[in-house]
């Protein structure tokens, strides 16, 4: 997910006027497309870290999907879960969730003291 976003900001710093995606049509508007697709994943994180956070105890990627994505339907939820590991595996990374067995838990920031 972050190779995504990086890619996502390449992109924007071009400021295209459009994208040629390698499937569908061309895309009027580039640069506004290009913003959406970036503030969606960044909204679908927050949605991630929301549902982890609540939880009482670790959870796989299966559990949280319901609360991450509660837009998809169940019969999608096999697609919604690999992009919230993604998601999980970004977070892990950036050291704002833990993983251990394929569960998942949130981690507080620490807290910065003067």
């Amino acid at each position: 997910m972050a190779d995504y976003l990086a890619s996502l900001d390449r992109l924007l710093g071009e400021k295209p006027g459009a994208i040629f995606p390698a499937h569908g049509p061309v895309v009027p508007g580039g640069a506004l497309k290009l913003t959406e697709y970036r503030a969606h994943r960044l909204e679908r994180e927050r949605l991630v870290l929301d549902a982890l956070s609540k939880r009482d105890g670790p959870a796989t990627p299966g559990e949280l999907v319901p609360p991450a994505y509660p837009d998809v339907a169940p019969a999608l939820y096999p697609y919604a879960e690999r992009s919230l590991l993604a998601h999980l595996v970004k977070l892990v990374r950036e050291g704002r969730a833990a993983e251990e067995d394929g569960r998942f838990t949130f981690r507080r920031p620490a807290s910065t003291s003067r």
